[in-house]
């Protein structure tokens, strides 16, 4: 069994039927596999694949449909009661039956551990490095007030209207986890899963590879692979990023799927040659940022500062000098491909120059330069994006960057711990076709990047567009949303990426491996 093409190792079939595996390479490691835990994009990939949620997307479509449920609806007019028939004869992985108890407690225990983690960060009498850093999907269910059983349904009750609601229980913040296995208050972390979704982990070595088996008991919309798959995780090491190592690996013909991020010269080269390859490029869902902690002794607590910041970010040169044109410049909260997109930052930060930012600062009393830690970990050309942010904020002397390097493991929970950084360069990806995913939970109350920025005027618009079920409707609010963002600029955009898959000859479905909705369809993947 230990003999196979690719790294000495072959999955086989209960059958007694050998399949090849297909080795996917990715870059967007995940920080653990417990939904409750995690809101990065590489765990939520991979967990797409390994737990089920009440609803999912298929190919295509934007619109949640049932996959553990028999159906969902709202059952009131005001958007604030949902409740879902959850479908009979589900099983874990280990053969327990899903209960509907189990999806309650799936949603409580984010809330739970959210809450322990808000406790612990007011009790002065737990030392700051003992204290729970939850870095969970809490703000997607910031409209969550209780969740009930009755019979096989499941009923959330939320706090006020949210059209958005179908989005996020079709999210892995939905995904459904056995109330056995898993603790309330406290991530798993022994890399093991217990989901019932299309697949089942056989084998996990965080930040190296995750084996992944067809799972036969899978019963949803998605169609049960034959494939068996192997993700190979790349990583930084002294050596080389984590992009060139994919690079090297693709080249090499270690993988036959190539969906992650590789250097922006390589991706250039490949995109722009004749190929004996398969090649998917697509507008991403995925967006890089500058974030700043706007909290009262942040260095940058200032708008002021932060709207300084903004206007002298150069993106275009970030695009075209660092990122080889590989991404697009993005002056927008919400992306290209979302409704409600328009160019705020554009508009408001392009004629301002540097003597009147000078001026503006000196007379509100800033001691020039400001001096602030921009910390930054992995992405492509992370390195030199880093660079060159810091030399555009300091080339006119209102700022003074301190850039800090550090690894996915150690930035996350500081992110997401109470004491932030001051900046930071981070990446956000949409966990659902909606732009409340970027409008809802990067300036609203979620506050996804931790930024402590709140205000009163974007949560009423946001209210608003929460309580529009036709969402073209809402295009207008936000819009208003995103344009009250750039002017707050506690989050800056600076790029959006375009999603490029590659795969060997023999490999199909590529093309419906990602989208808009945050889903990884691996399960798509086939060899022809």
């Amino acid at each position: 069994m230990a003999i196979g093409a690719i790294g000495g190792w072959m999955f086989f079939r209960s059958d007694g039927d050998e399949q090849e595996p297909i080795v996917v390479g990715s870059t967007a490691t995940p920080s653990m596999l417990d939904p409750g835990g995690a809101f990065d994009a590489g765990a939520s990939a991979l967990m797409s694949n390994l737990y089920q949620s009440l609803l999912t997307y298929e190919p295509g479509q934007e619109q949640p449909v049932p996959d553990a449920a028999e159906s969902c609806a709202f059952t009131d007019n005001q958007l604030t009661v949902y409740r879902c028939e959850l479908r009979e004869g589900l099983t874990f992985s280990n053969g327990r039956e899903i209960a509907p108890e189990d999806v309650k407690f799936s949603f409580d225990r984010i809330l739970a551990m959210a809450d322990r983690a808000e406790r612990e960060d007011a009790d002065d009498s737990i030392p700051e490095d003992e204290k729970f850093a939850f870095a969970g999907p809490i703000s997607l269910l910031a409209t969550l007030d209780t969740v009930r059983v009755d019979g096989q349904d499941i009923i959330f009750e939320l706090n006020k209207p949210d059209a958005t609601f179908p989005f996020i229980v079709a999210s892995t913040a939905g995904a459904i986890v056995d109330r056995e296995n898993y603790e309330e208050l406290e991530p798993r972390t022994d890399g093991k899963v217990d989901g019932s979704g299309p697949y089942v982990l056989t084998d996990f070595e965080p930040d190296q590879y995750a084996e992944l088996a067809p799972n036969p008991d899978y019963d949803g919309v998605a169609e049960v692979s034959e494939y068996p798959i192997r993700v190979e995780y790349f990583t930084e090491t002294e050596e080389a990023s984590a992009e060139e190592m994919l690079a090297r690996a693709w080249e090499n013909g270690e993988i036959d799927v190539n969906d992650g991020k590789m250097p922006p010269e390589v991706m250039a080269e490949l995109s722009q040659t004749a190929r004996d390859y398969r090649f998917t490029e697509s507008t991403g869902a995925s967006i890089r940022a500058l974030g700043f902690n706007t909290r009262e002794d942040a260095p940058m607590h200032d708008q002021a500062l932060r709207q300084a910041a903004a206007a002298v970010l150069d993106r275009e040169a970030i695009t075209r000098r660092v990122q080889e044109n590989t991404v697009e410049a993005l002056y927008s909260l919400i992306p290209v491909g979302f409704t409600g997109h328009s160019t705020p930052y554009y508009d408001r930060y392009i004629n301002a120059s540097p003597d009147a930012l000078r001026e503006e600062l000196e007379a509100a009393g800033h001691e020039l330069p400001v001096r602030f830690d921009l910390a930054y970990s992995r992405g492509a050309a992370n390195h030199a994006e880093a660079e060159l942010i810091e030399r555009q904020l300091e080339a006119d002397g209102l700022f003074e960057v301190e850039i800090t390097h550090y690894p996915w493991s150690e930035f996350v929970p500081t992110i997401y711990g109470p004491q932030p950084y001051d900046a930071y360069i981070i990446g956000w990806r949409a966990d659902y076709p909606d732009p409340a995913t970027f409008a809802d939970q990067l300036v609203g109350p979620g506050d996804g990047l931790n930024t402590g920025y709140t205000s009163d005027t974007i949560g009423e618009l946001i209210n608003q567009t929460q309580a529009e079920p036709d969402r073209a409707r809402a295009a207008e609010v936000f819009r208003d949303i995103d344009d009250r963002a750039s002017e707050a600029a506690s989050i800056v955009p600076i790029w959006q990426d375009k999603r490029i898959t590659l795969s060997a000859p023999d490999i199909a479905g590529i093309q419906h491996l990602g989208s808009n909705s945050g889903v990884w369809r691996l399960w798509e993947l086939h060899r022809i």
